[in-house]
This record gives structure tokens, sequence and C-alpha cells, in this order.
């Protein structure tokens, strides 16, 4: 497959537009992210999500760079090792926010007195470390030697995974409308065909019936997240200001 993106990303404009769109989709999710645990002290992902994403990205980064460094730093490779460098800044962020002020609403029912700071970073040490073990392991499972198929399983996870943490708080703290809608664009992006999604211009490895099939299952549930918002409360702003929608 490395040959095969190398040719794919060689002068081709369309898939160049194709994979900006992708990339900030991904960028926009994350920005929400981090606004949301800062004005609403709440985040709108699991902590296992940032754990997960922070593994992800890492190893995509080291992957990226050894394939630009074994090709010449063929620019796509390159570009894309560093925009998952930025995207792990993102993610630390969180996992420090997850700490610093969530602590108690993620870890609190395991203790009987207040969580620590020393126990949460514990315990997200040891979270991190499964993940890296994870992703590795498929890694090397799905002979996936350029993180391509990781990457559709990681839009997978954002469609689905933070709708269950909304259905749980019954609340439009910490999650955002307009995140959502995101989330179901992202979504149903990752599983356009050929000539308008960036996997199945770039590989024709992802242009199958399953696919597909995965992509219309995937994309309804990020749509039913966007209901079950529209369905809780509006959120009050306590300063005055406006509230993140």
């Amino acid at each position: 497959m490395v040959q095969e993106l190398m040719n794919a990303y060689t002068n081709n404009t369309t898939l160049l537009i194709m994979s900006a769109i992708t990339f900030a989709i991904g960028y926009i999710e994350y920005i929400y992210s981090f606004r949301l645990v800062v004005k609403e002290k709440c985040a709108p992902f699991p902590l296992w999500m940032h754990t997960f994403y922070f593994a992800h990205d890492f190893t995509g980064a080291v992957v990226f760079y050894m394939l630009a460094k074994s090709n010449n730093w063929f620019w796509f490779f390159t570009a894309a090792s560093i925009a998952l460098l930025i995207w792990n800044c993102f993610e630390i962020f969180n996992i420090y926010m997850a700490i610093k002020v969530e602590r108690q609403e993620i870890w609190g029912k395991f203790y009987d007195s207040p969580v620590t700071v020393g126990q949460a970073v514990l315990r997200v040490i040891g979270q991190i470390a499964l993940m890296f073990t994870i992703v590795n392991l498929f890694r090397v499972f799905m002979n996936d030697e350029v993180m391509f198929k990781w990457f559709a399983f990681t839009n997978i996870i954002m469609a689905v995974g933070p709708g269950y943490l909304w259905n749980e708080r019954k609340s439009r703290k910490g999650s955002s409308i307009g995140l959502a809608i995101v989330i179901f664009i992202g979504a149903v992006n990752t599983f356009l065909p050929p000539g308008y999604g960036m996997w199945t211009t770039a590989s024709t490895y992802f242009d199958q019936p399953w696919f597909y099939i995965t992509g219309v299952v995937v994309s309804a549930y990020a749509f039913k997240n966007i209901i079950m918002l529209l369905k809780f409360s509006e959120k009050e702003s306590k300063d005055g200001k406006r509230v993140i929608w």
C-alpha cells in the first residue's frame, strides 16, 4: 500500500483537497473538545477515547516519520507525521484537563475518598499503556503498514463513542450539537466512494461492500446522537456569555 499511496498523492489536487477536508474535520472535533472542557469543565469525549487517540496518533506519527525517511521524505508521509504530532498535543491537553477538573466524575466511583491527582495519573498511565498495545497489536494483525486501516477505525470510534457518554449524562453539558454535526459529517466523509472520499480514492483496498455497509451503520449512530442532544434541555449561560451550541 505504500507505493499505492505515493502514486495516489503525486500530482493529485482532488485527493489533496479531500485529505485536507478530512484532517480539518478531525482538528475541529478536538478544538470543540478543549473548548468545552475549558468553558464547561466537562469534556465531550470519554477519557478512554483520549488515551486511545494519543496511543494511535503517536504510533502513526512514528510510522509516517519512518515512511518519510525511507521514501526520500515524500511530502504526504512527512505532513501526516507532523499533523499527528499536533493532534497529540491536543490529546495531552485533554488528558491533563481530565485529571485536573474531571477526575472526580471519571474515577470517583472507584474510591471512598476524593480522587487524588496521583491516583488519576496512575490510572491514565495504565490506560495509555493498554491502548498502545491494542493499537500496535492490531496494526500487526491488519498488516497496516501505513496506518490507513486504523485511521478508518478512529473515525468509527469518534462517530459512536461520545454518544454513550452523552446519554449517561442526560444533558448537553460538556457536549455540543455543533460538534455532533461535525462528527456526523466526518462519519459520512469517511465512507464516500472513489472520487469523493479520501480512503477509497487513495487506495482500492477500501472500495468493497463491507466498508460502505459499515459507513451506513456508523453514520446512522452519529445522526442518532444529534437527535439525542436536541431532546436534552438547552444550556443556560451562567456568566452571561454565549454558550457553546
